[in-house]
């Protein structure tokens, strides 16, 4: 996995410039660089996707942003009825955050976005720049299969890594309950060593975004780069010989 990654990575940077990636500026999970208040309306959506298409240079008035209800399943029956029903929350099926489908009849990419996702900031910017991500490897032609943990290490080389890491384990306690939420196909420890690897190509051994990740993450990413460190010559040298 550590060697698929540092091939990936140098395979994005190289698809969308080394020297573009190593100097664009990462975003942060604040005011100043998402000036939004995150109350579940369509607002909140429209401005967080005008600044993730910004950031990863995509035209916004080509994609067509908008929202479903992931709890809400249409069953069609024999006669022309439709039900509507709530998905099982108790079971183990893995719910969707966003949906990407290719170029709808006017020429504009379709993205559609779990409607509680709109409440969380962090979820919000994490999934639009997943389903962006598409955009940049499917809608833009560079590989014509889908490969979701590629897609999920795209937000990092454009400098959104910290909200997709974050949003990869939320815990949720109360004092009745405890429960957790988890978007994205890389794990925490994968997550940990790709913003490491990020860090790296910048040449930023301790950056100061750091503090805005997660506790898990952050230990993660600190034995990623110790990691690194210690093997400087063989990080991005090694070559991947396995499967996607």
């Amino acid at each position: 996995m550590r060697l698929w990654m540092e091939n990936s990575f140098l395979w994005l940077a190289t698809q969308f410039g080394h020297d573009n990636i190593a100097t664009k500026p990462i975003l942060l999970p604040t005011q100043e660089h998402f000036p939004i208040r995150y109350d579940g309306s369509q607002e909140s959506l429209v401005k967080s996707a005008e600044i993730v298409a910004r950031q990863m240079e995509l035209d916004i008035n080509e994609i067509n942003v908008d929202t479903y209800d992931q709890n809400i399943q249409e069953i069609s029956g024999d006669f022309g009825h439709r039900i509507w029903t709530e998905i099982d929350k108790d079971s183990d099926e893995k719910l969707s955050a966003g949906l990407y489908f290719g170029k709808n009849d006017q020429g504009k990419y379709d993205i559609f976005i779990e409607k509680s996702n709109l409440s969380d900031g962090e979820n919000l910017i994490a999934t639009l720049a997943h389903e962006f991500s598409h955009i940049k490897i499917l809608g833009e032609q560079r590989l014509d299969f889908n490969d979701e943990q590629l897609t999920d290490l795209t937000p990092v080389v454009f400098g959104l890594g910290i909200f997709n890491a974050n949003s990869s384990f939320k815990e949720h306690k109360s004092l009745d309950g405890y429960g957790h939420k988890s978007i994205g196909y890389l794990n925490q420890r994968e997550w940990g060593y790709a913003l490491a690897l990020y860090a790296f190509f910048k040449q930023e051994e301790s950056p100061d975004w750091i503090k805005f990740l997660t506790p898990n993450i952050r230990s993660d990413y600190k034995r990623s780069m110790d990691f690194i460190l210690a093997n400087t010559d063989k990080v991005f040298i090694e070559e991947y010989k396995g499967g996607s």
